[in-house]
């Protein structure tokens, strides 16, 4: 978490500074940037209770990170591709951007959808333990989907003048 504020923090103040003194419209490839690195932040902030829930389990913690790094990699390789399926911009490749959104929708209504007084429920009924992996589980979904978005349009920052 640290490691993610001390990150976002320099980040956002620039950000702040190049409003300030009107400098701004020459940064768009910045904030395009900004932008990329933001998501990538946050896909890293989203793993990181699922590393924790699985830290003693060495098989697993590198089968999360590893698929992380897979996820990444792929999709900036092909971001072109990924970007089409993403943006839902290509008519026969519409069934994977349906599956692609429709996994991030399940994992937060599987979550209590936004209800926040579900995540005490859920302690209530199956236990703490349970409850953590659970929804450290349904966190690193969302880490996956947050990183597949942030390659996959990393095309579309780079591309301002």
């Amino acid at each position: 978490m640290w490691l993610v504020l001390g990150l976002y923090i320099p980040l956002f103040l620039y950000a702040i500074f190049l409003d300030i003194t009107g400098k701004s419209k020459k940064s768009a490839k910045f904030r395009g940037y900004a932008g990329y690195f933001s998501f990538v932040l946050t896909s890293i902030f989203f793993e990181l209770p699922a590393v924790r829930a699985y830290q003693d389990h060495l098989v697993i913690l590198f089968l999360i990170i590893g698929l992380w790094l897979l996820a990444s990699l792929l999709t900036f390789r092909f971001n072109n591709l990924m970007s089409k399926i993403v943006f839902g911009e290509s008519d026969e490749l519409r069934k994977y951007t349906f599956i692609l959104h429709g996994t991030m929708f399940f994992a937060l209504v599987a979550g209590g959808g936004g209800y926040y007084k579900a995540a005490e429920y859920f302690s209530n009924v199956f236990g703490d333990a349970a409850m953590f992996s659970y929804f450290s589980i349904l966190l690193l979904v969302g880490s996956y989907w947050m990183t597949i978005f942030a390659h996959s349009t990393v095309g579309i920052f780079t591309k301002f003048k």
